[in-house]
């Protein structure tokens, strides 16, 4: 039935156009009541129960759409002089079809999803109105309901974990205590599910225990959820970052292996490397990566994150992160200027040695934005024969030097370029 659907949807149809074109005469086999039995024709019922799962209406809303609507009824093949009433099609639901309950279920839900991927307007109907209402048998279009929301997003979740276990949890290792009584796998579920969701640990935990752990032994000491919230915390807590960088670019290399067949980018690769500031409201006793945040920012203290990604004609795919903060090494005595907590051509150097050696990609050109502008970072990347695009950084001192100029008869300063320059290796 999802193949027969998929023929028909797209943004412009109705739920009943889709229904209509749908083959259920191959089910008829299923069928326990006789065909000279005096019960309502196999396949328009079953188009009447499938109309009412893609559009989450009841089967008396079902009823009073097929009563009210002799075109709707004629086109899932009823008679509209003689068209089922909400008994009859709740019995359907529960016998008739019973045989088949799996496949109407399963089918619906791909068809529906298939159709909000297409913009279908009858993914965005009500439940509350019904498909009684006419809008969803005329196709106008509405804003799809919450619950239809959240079923995608679960489906997508649960794609997105199952792709999560099998190809960036290998990279991932806890160094666990003999008396752990959690699984790997358990915990990087539920920790990659709160991720998924923008979820806290605590209560998260406890709202997604048994999606994680779903056929739980009863002995188990987690036998009614999985993993709780301080043990991901802990478990967290645990690990140096240094541990916390290593299994995330190996998880990065191993992704970026998967999608190489069906990325489409630039080979040699462009590279965009990027300062990423995470804002941090706790306390900072002993954490030495919480630095101070830009004055642009509405927020005091951060952690920062120097990451690269590929780019290209819409894509963005970050292949490499790198934490910065004070417990990075460096040696200070080799670089002239002010004391920082890290060299921005060290960053470089180390994020494309990442990229080149764990990801097993070829560099063609590097942008960067302004706060890798500096000689150190041209020095990186000129010995790595690689092109590079990084914007100057701004210099108050030219905007003082313009303010001291005098001013000519109609007030503006008497300022001209003479010559520009552009910060750029040649192409």
């Amino acid at each position: 039935m999802t193949t027969d659907a998929a023929e028909r949807l797209d943004e412009t149809k109705t739920a009943v156009e889709v229904v209509s074109h749908l083959d259920c005469g191959r089910y008829a086999s299923h069928d326990p009541y006789p065909a000279w039995s005096e019960c309502k024709p196999f396949e328009p019922m079953l188009r009447a129960v499938l109309l009412g799962e893609l559009t989450d209406a009841s089967d008396a809303a079902v009823h009073r759409t097929l009563e009210s609507d002799p075109e709707v009824a004629r086109a899932l093949g009823f008679d509209p002089a003689d068209v089922p009433d909400q008994s009859t099609l709740s019995r359907a639901r529960g016998h008739r079809f019973s045989e088949i309950e799996e496949t109407i279920q399963v089918s619906s839900r791909q068809i529906r999803a298939l159709g909000a991927r297409r913009g279908c307007s009858f993914v965005g109907t009500d439940q509350s109105s019904g498909i009684s209402d006419r809008q969803s048998a005329s196709g106008s279009r509405q804003a799809p309901p919450k619950r239809t929301i959240n079923r995608l997003i679960r489906g997508k979740t649960r794609e997105v974990l199952d792709e999560l276990t099998t190809v960036v949890f290998p990279a991932f290792d806890f160094d666990r205590s003999d008396e752990a009584i959690y699984d790997d796998e358990e915990l990087l579920l539920l920790e990659s599910l709160l991720g998924v969701t923008g979820t806290a640990a605590n209560g998260g935990a406890e709202t997604y225990g048994d999606y994680v752990n779903p056929d739980p032994e009863i002995d188990e000491p987690f036998f009614r959820d999985g993993p709780t919230g301080e043990t991901l915390l802990e478990a967290i807590k645990d690990l140096e970052i240094e541990e916390i960088t290593e299994m995330v670019n190996r998880g990065a290399a191993r992704v970026l292996t998967r999608a190489k067949p069906t990325i489409e980018f630039e080979q040699p690769a462009m590279l965009a490397i990027d300062m990423t500031y995470i804002a941090y409201y706790g306390e900072r006793e002993e954490l030495v990566r919480v630095q101070g945040a830009p004055e642009d920012k509405s927020y005091d203290w951060c952690h920062k994150v120097a990451t690269a990604s590929i780019v290209g004609e819409n894509v963005l795919f970050t292949v490499a992160m790198l934490p910065i903060g004070n417990a990075d090494d460096h040696d200070p005595d080799a670089y002239a200027g002010e004391e920082r907590s890290y060299r921005v051509g060290g960053v470089v150097r180390r994020l494309v040695d990442i990229v080149e050696e764990r990801a097993n990609l070829r560099i063609r050109r590097v942008f960067a934005d302004r706060e890798f502008h500096a000689a150190d970072v041209v020095a990186a990347l000129e010995e790595r024969d690689l092109f590079y695009v990084i914007p100057a950084a701004r210099d108050n001192r030219i905007k003082r030097f313009i303010a001291r100029m005098d001013e000519d008869t109609e007030g503006n300063k008497q300022v001209t370029v003479t010559e520009e320059y552009t910060f750029f290796a040649s192409f």
